[in-house]
């Protein structure tokens, strides 16, 4: 008995499937990295608004914080420019623009972290 090829879906769209990632998935890829990055744009935008023992309070714990989430979305993003370029996407594939726009943005809400922290 003659061994049969694979369905398509296993093949990790070698044959050149422009469905690299299913909807579900795709979605459950990008909400993740925004909702994130949205938590965590408030918690840095709270160090310029709040002053005196609120702000005091706030700088103490501010930096670790700071680099352990955007260690965490670092690592999100690399793991998903990494599944992405696995499953056959290129670069310019909408999980790899979020995913690049997304460690920028982290990185960049750290860096205003640590110049409030700092003033």
């Amino acid at each position: 008995m003659p061994l049969q090829r694979p369905p398509p879906v296993i093949t990790r769209n070698i044959g050149g499937d422009p469905r690299i990632v299913g909807p579900v998935l795709q979605f459950s890829l990008l909400i993740v990295p925004i909702v994130m990055n949205c938590f965590y744009m408030v918690y840095a935008m709270a160090g310029w608004i709040i002053d005196g023992r609120d702000k005091l309070n706030w700088s103490l714990e501010a930096l670790s914080v700071g680099v352990w989430v955007c260690l965490g979305m670092l690592l999100y993003c690399l793991l998903v420019l990494g599944y992405v370029r696995w499953r056959g996407g290129n670069f310019w594939h909408p999980l790899s623009v979020s995913s690049i726009g997304h460690i920028i943005l982290a990185v960049l809400l750290t860096l205003s972290i640590y110049i409030t922290i700092n003033l």
